[in-house]
This record gives C-alpha cells, sequence and structure tokens, in this order.
C-alpha cells in the first residue's frame, strides 16, 4: 500500500447534491433553522429555467426559428458576437444553477452585469438599455440578499 498513495481509501465526503437534498428534504427539527437557504436553493432553480429559456430563445434566434430569416447574418458583428456568447452561456449558467453550485451563480452574475453593462459600454447598435435590465438588477440583488439571509441561518448553527 505504500508506494501506491491512490490505493488508501478516503472517507467518504458528502457532496453539493447529498446536502441539498438533505436541505430540501429535511427533518422536524431543522425545517425552521434551514428555511432560507431552502428558499436560496429552490430560487436558484427557477432562475435556472430562466437562464434557459433566455438561452434557448438566443439559440432560436441564431438557428433561425425566431425572427426573420438571414437576420443573423444581416445584423452587425458585434450584435452576433453577442448574441453567441449569451446563447452558450445562458445555457451553461443554466446548468450550474440547477445543481445549486457556485461556479453556476458566479456565471450567471458576470452574464447579467456583462449585459445590463453593455448598452452603456458599446455603441447603441448592439441594444438599448430597458425594463429588462431593471428586472435582472432586481433579480441579482434578490439573489444576493437570499445568500447573505441563508449564510447567517448557517453561522447561527454552528
Amino acid at each position: 500500500m505504500w508506494p501506491f498513495p491512490s490505493a488508501i481509501q478516503a472517507p467518504p465526503k458528502t457532496d453539493d447534491r447529498t446536502r441539498n437534498r438533505d436541505i430540501i428534504a429535511g427533518d422536524s427539527i431543522g425545517k425552521s433553522r434551514t428555511r432560507w437557504t431552502r428558499l436560496l436553493i429552490f430560487y436558484l432553480r427557477g432562475l435556472a429555467v430562466i437562464c434557459l429559456i433566455r438561452g434557448l430563445t438566443d439559440w432560436g434566434h441564431i438557428l433561425g426559428y425566431l425572427g426573420a430569416d438571414n437576420a443573423l447574418e444581416l445584423a452587425p458583428f458585434s450584435w452576433q458576437v453577442t448574441l453567441v456568447l449569451y446563447a452558450v452561456l445562458n445555457c451553461v449558467a443554466a446548468v450550474g444553477l440547477w445543481l445549486t453550485s457556485a461556479w453556476g451563480a458566479v456565471l450567471w452574475l458576470i452574464v447579467t452585469l456583462c449585459e445590463v453593462l453593455l448598452p452603456w459600454t458599446t455603441a447603441k447598435t448592439v441594444r438599448d438599455a430597458g425594463l429588462g435590465d431593471i428586472l435582472l438588477l432586481v433579480l441579482a440583488t434578490l439573489y444576493i440578499l437570499l445568500t447573505w439571509l441563508s449564510a447567517s441561518e448557517r453561522m447561527r448553527e454552528h
């Protein structure tokens, strides 16, 4: 066993899926203590559905199922690049959010901030700022608030 350190059996670790399943299922004792964490998990799953719908909508525009024919080819290059980037990143962020992993939330926050700040950093040919940007900022603020409440709840438990 000595020359092969990988042969040593490590104790099983609880991964995110097991921990999240325990939090969602809960027991009668821990239900009141984990309400913010449980709400955060359901919120992340809702965000995942929204991100997946947005990503699939972008893919529909890219493939020509949504919008006019040849709309992508006739659009400015900056719009084409932006659309493809958001199509890929929204779908990847949706997977990370559904798994309630930290990288999914960070990727979603980066995509959201880029989408909100894009009209102010580039020419107005990409898109105009609007009500959707305000909604994205509200969703991001709500995520940060739920994360903070969940973390403070877990700190009180320990």
